[in-house]
């Protein structure tokens, strides 16, 4: 092989070198973390088998039910719960709304929800402190 072809390949896998370490960078660039707590206002200890779990969501379509885009779960949960969720930029959609939803169950038994909605702008996200609601009386 001559030094002119050697010099030539050499450049060439130094190119495709830096492509591929641009590309890693890039690909970490695109994560996006929707982190938080859930906490509740009421002074009960939840019993040591409760529930907790953390969805995001795509909230988009009316009269549907949401797409649940990843899902933390935790046995003995204690509050504040802290989530933290890292998803591909290019799982989210251009137009569409995401929200983060939280539920606390014992015994397979709805005890807390959130009764309001907790927007996340994958744009600019900030912590989302969820507050979960006791059902019932």
């Amino acid at each position: 092989m001559s030094n002119a072809v050697k010099r030539i390949l050499s450049k060439m896998l130094i190119s495709v070198a830096i492509i591929v370490g641009l590309g890693a960078c890039a690909s970490s660039n695109d994560l996006v973390t929707v982190s938080g707590d859930v906490t509740y206002r009421e002074r009960i200890a939840l019993p040591a088998d409760a529930v907790i779990k953390v969805q995001l969501k795509d909230v988009s379509l009316q009269d549907t039910k949401a797409i649940v885009l990843a899902e933390m779960m935790s046995e003995n949960a204690m509050t504040p719960y802290s989530f933290e969720f890292q998803i591909t930029r290019d799982q989210f959609q251009q137009g569409h709304t995401y929200a983060i939803g939280a539920r606390i169950e014992v015994n397979g038994e709805l005890w807390f929800i959130n009764t309001q909605s907790y927007i996340v702008n994958i744009d600019e996200v900030q912590p989302v402190n969820v507050v979960v609601n006791k059902v019932g009386g």
